[in-house]
Order: structure tokens, then sequence, then C-alpha cells
């Protein structure tokens, strides 16, 4: 039995992904930091004897993290030990690519180059707006937007879901519509889940703001008084036709315990949340 056990480990040695047998590679290296070029990245994975794996699940990561995207194309090796990775960046600098097979950090690593993007500091979560051009017919001056970890912006569509999110603009930063212009647009921010009642101009219901953009008919006065208190009629805000598209319809609240107010509220605590694009 003894000897039996030798060839035995040495076969499991074998199938496992090798750290310097396996290889990544890129069809390029330098490219434009407009979130549109990109490069395909192969993750072969091989074992101790260099033969491929096939059926392992392959992650890719950038050490500058959010700042780059990454998509998978197949995550999962197939016959010859092959994942696919395509590659995105909106920000200038320096990538560095790191790929980990069954647990198994690949000792190669890729190092990509992006330019003529963005240079200007903006982090997740940050709040930006273009310049005031000194014109007060020009509205595309004031909107301001939420960078989001997906490298998208949110535009707030007046100052009523704004000041449900932010006390004040203290935190807004500046950037130059060059580079503005470089972040794609994902869509509207919607009012913060809990934070007041709303209903449609022509629409006698009112709503409850939940998560997602999902909003719940408050059927009586009584459920109304509950989630708000007496005075509840002057948390309601209009919200035009026009963000109907905007929001979703969930289940009526019958009274104020089907919508508990603090942990609607405590479950909702950044757009990147309300937007399902983190947890």
């Amino acid at each position: 039995m003894l000897l039996l056990a030798l060839p035995l480990a040495a076969l499991a040695a074998a199938s496992r992904p090798d750290t310097y047998q396996s290889r990544m590679s890129a069809g390029k290296t330098n490219l434009k930091a407009d979130g549109i070029d990109n490069t395909l990245v192969t993750v072969t994975v091989r074992d101790l004897n260099a033969l491929p794996i096939e059926n392992l699940k392959v992650t890719l990561v950038s050490d500058r993290g959010s700042k780059d995207e990454i998509r998978v194309e197949n995550g999962t090796t197939d016959l010859l030990g092959k994942a696919y990775f395509r590659v995105f960046s909106l920000k200038n600098g320096t990538a560095t690519l790191s790929a980990v097979a069954d647990g198994v950090e690949i000792d190669k690593k890729i190092t990509l180059n992006f330019s003529g993007g963005m240079d200007w500091d903006i982090k997740v979560g940050d709040l930006i707006k273009i310049p005031d051009d000194g014109d007060i017919k020009t509205l595309s001056d004031t909107a301001v937007y939420y960078y989001a970890s997906n490298g998208k912006r949110y535009v707030f569509p007046n100052e009523k879901v704004y000041y449900t999110w932010y006390k004040d603009f203290s935190a807004v930063k500046i950037i130059p519509i060059g580079q503005m212009a470089l972040i794609p647009i994902g869509g509207n921010v919607t009012y913060k889940a809990g934070s007041k009642l709303v209903k449609f101009q022509t629409d006698i219901k009112t709503y409850l703001p939940t998560k997602g953009g999902v909003l719940r008919w408050v059927k009586t006065e009584e459920a109304a008084k509950g989630l708000f208190g007496k005075d509840w009629n002057k948390q309601v805000d209009d919200i035009t036709e026009a963000f109907y598209v905007n929001y979703k319809f969930g289940n009526p609240i019958e009274s104020a315990l089907d919508a508990p107010l603090d942990i609607i509220r405590t479950a909702d605590g950044t757009i990147d949340i309300d937007k399902g694009l983190a947890h």
C-alpha cells in the first residue's frame, strides 16, 4: 500500500494548477482610457507537467481595484486550459493584473498602460459637477452626479431627491467638463428609502420609496400616520411624470408594521447599495 501512495500523491499534484507552468497574455498592453478601447486577457492554466487543466474557475484582478473594469468572457477554463477576460478603464495610469486559478495565484502577471483618459482624482461615492459657466440660462452646469462603483455617474434629478441623501453641497467636487464627458451616465438617482412619502402629480396614491427605487403604496391615512406621524402630509413630495420610468412598484402597505422605517433606511446606506452595485 505504501508503494501506491507515492504515485497517487504525484497524480494529485499534477492535476493541480502550477503557478510557474501557467501563463497570462494580453492582446495589447497600451490602451486608451476611454472606457471603450480594451484588451482580451487570456489566462492559461497548466499543471506541473505543463498539461492544460479544464473546468477550473479563474479570477482576474487589477491592483488599481475599481479604476479598471474587468469583464468576464469565460471565467472557467476550456479544453485548452484557457479562461478569457476583457479589460477596460477610464483612468490613466498603469494597471498590474494578476490571476488566481482554483486558489493558486499564477506567478506571471500583466501590466497594462492606460492613457488619454481621466487623470482627475475621483473615488467611488464622490459627488461631482462641472464648473459654473456663468450663464443663468444654462442648466447643465447645475447638475450634480454620484460617481458609482461601476464607473458611471448618476444624476440627482432635483434638490428634493438630493437632500434625502445629503445634508448640503459641501462635498461636491468640481471637475473639468472634458473629464466629466469621459464618465458614462448610469441613470437618475431615486429617493432614499424611507426618507419621504411621494406621489405623482396625476396620481392620487401616496407611496413610500424603498430600496432600488421601489415605491410601495401607503393604502390608508392611518398607515401614513404610523410611518410619519400626524403631520405625514407635510412629508409628501410630488414627482413629475417624466421620472415615472425611474421607479418600480412593490407590495402595498396596509399598516406601519408592514414597513419598519429604521430597517428600510439602514438597508439603503449608499447610492451604490440602492442601485444594487454593492452590498
